[in-house]
């Protein structure tokens, strides 16, 4: 039978049935039906290292337009034993940061001799680590894609079977921690180095997952983006520092990358994560001298919140979690009444008050300045306040009637503790939402009983709607809490 003489919906299947199988680039040849199928399929999500530069340069060229996903997959130069339990030394700063900038050049340099569309749309996801991160002390990180790629050649978890590095977690030394988390280093001063980088337009959208336990600096971010001249979207996962001081001096170069993305007026959605680990936390807490220790509660700063508040005015989507909270946040909203967030529809916050051992009067008191708070949101379609951590987790929504199937508005309140609202809040919500229209549902929802070992296992837990994280970094945080050690 001949391959046209078959309905075309039935040829269609064929061709899916195929991809699905994966391998199938041989089969191109086929016809330029095939072809054309098996082109969209394998070039919509690529992996990329600076060794396939050259060769993603010839043959890319011709489908580019096909491409909406890459992982640049960034290896640093590998380490042995001898160096596991230390600080990076000058030598490997230095090869590290060789390798960084070359492959940056590399990859913005193909990049740049595209000419997107208008309505191109591709997402860049930039992960950075040396092979031997996870061949030491810490076995269960994984690097792999946000998305599936046509060939999956990423590693899988380590086996555990290297008796020499499977010694408790409370063991773990501060250098064996600062090794896998230390700065991003670019050459001084920066600009020189970013000026030398192209521009690259066709990248939309910006991924930089919290698999790169390395330490973007606020600084090279800044010049990142503007090499970025269409950027819409940014999605960013940094690590929390382990000693105070240093956490500090962290806040302020944020908040001075979040006051220069006021000016950055093509971003419309940014979603920010700040990742953490307690047992990485409990290393750090030496009681040596307060400034040296890790903060046992984060603490978030209101320069940060004041800089994130101003920055968002554009947004449509705005996400932060850990790195600011929402009483900061509110605090600049309610402050300046002359700020409106005219385009923003999605909101997602982190509340440290929103844990099973504070007063819910205290718990209220947020609910109701939120309520407040959204009065200055026109366009808001749903916002969510939640908290979470080994033990708890805990979420409060308001959806607009625009939001909701049934047309109408509601608050909800969901957690691993009962919360009683208080009239006070609930009459706050119901005068806020008319300015959203509709009438107001109040719900209230228990979780069942259930072991919550961190913030990942929360945000699964609250079935959160609005995406604070890559799913996949969510699921990498729920099995590293499954792993034995730390």
């Amino acid at each position: 039978m001949d391959w046209m003489s078959l309905p075309a919906e039935l040829r269609a299947m064929v061709l899916q049935a195929l991809i699905c199988e994966g391998d199938i680039a041989t089969h191109a040849s086929v016809s330029r039906e095939w072809q054309k199928a098996i082109e969209i399929y394998n070039f919509q999500s690529l992996e990329l290292k600076a060794k396939d530069i050259s060769m993603f340069g010839a043959v890319a060229k011709r489908n580019f337009h096909l491409i909406k996903y890459i992982w640049y997959s960034i290896e640093l130069p590998e380490y042995d034993c001898s160096e596991c339990s230390q600080v990076e030394n000058q030598y490997l700063i230095d090869a590290n940061q060789v390798t960084v900038e070359n492959s940056i050049r590399l990859l913005f340099g193909a990049l740049s001799t595209v000419v997107p569309g208008p309505d191109a749309d591709m997402t860049l996801d930039i992960s950075i680590h040396s092979p031997s991160d996870s061949q030491h002390h810490f076995k269960y990180i994984r690097t792999e894609p946000a998305k599936p790629l046509s060939s999956r050649r990423y590693r899988a978890l380590a086996p555990d079977s290297d008796l020499s590095h499977n010694s408790p977690a409370s063991s773990l030394s501060l250098d064996a921690i600062d090794q896998i988390f230390p700065d991003i280093c670019f050459s001084e001063p920066q600009d020189e180095f970013w000026n030398s980088v192209p521009e690259a337009p066709c990248v939309t959208h910006l991924l930089l997952r919290r698999q790169t336990r390395r330490r973007w600096d606020a600084t090279s971010l800044s010049r990142l983006f503007t090499r970025l001249p269409r950027l819409r979207d940014v999605h960013y996962e940094p690590w929390r520092e382990w000693v105070r001081m240093l956490q500090r001096s962290a806040d302020k170069r944020s908040g001075d990358l979040f006051n220069f993305l006021t000016s950055h007026t093509n971003i419309e959605r940014m979603t920010i994560f700040e990742d953490s680990n307690e047992t990485y936390i409990s290393t750090f807490s030496t009681g040596l001298h307060e400034a040296l220790d890790a903060e046992p509660v984060r603490q978030a700063t209101p320069y940060v919140a004041r800089n994130l508040a101003k920055a968002s005015l554009r947004l449509q989507h705005l996400s932060a979690a850990f790195i600011i909270d929402v009483d900061l946040f509110w605090n600049e909203c309610l402050s300046r009444t002359d700020w409106m967030w005219g385009q923003l529809q999605t909101l997602s916050l982190t509340s440290r008050i929103l844990m099973p051992r504070n007063k819910s009067e205290d718990i209220n008191r947020v609910l109701l300045s939120s309520a407040q708070a959204i009065r200055q949101m026109p366009q808001l379609l749903k916002l969510e306040l939640w908290n979470g951590g080994k033990g708890y987790a805990a979420m409060f929504r308001f959806q607009s009637v625009r939001a909701n199937v049934n047309r109408r508005a509601s608050i909800t309140w969901r957690g691993t503790w009962d919360l009683i609202l208080e009239s006070s809040v609930i009459t706050a919500w119901e005068d806020a939402r008319t300015s959203h229209a509709g009438h107001l549902d109040v719900q209230n929802e228990i979780l069942e009983p259930r072991e919550i070992r961190s913030h990942g296992e929360a945000v699964l837990a609250l079935e959160l709607e609005i995406d604070v994280a890559c799913p996949i970094s969510i699921q990498q945080i729920h099995e590293e809490h499954s792993f034995p050690g730390p």
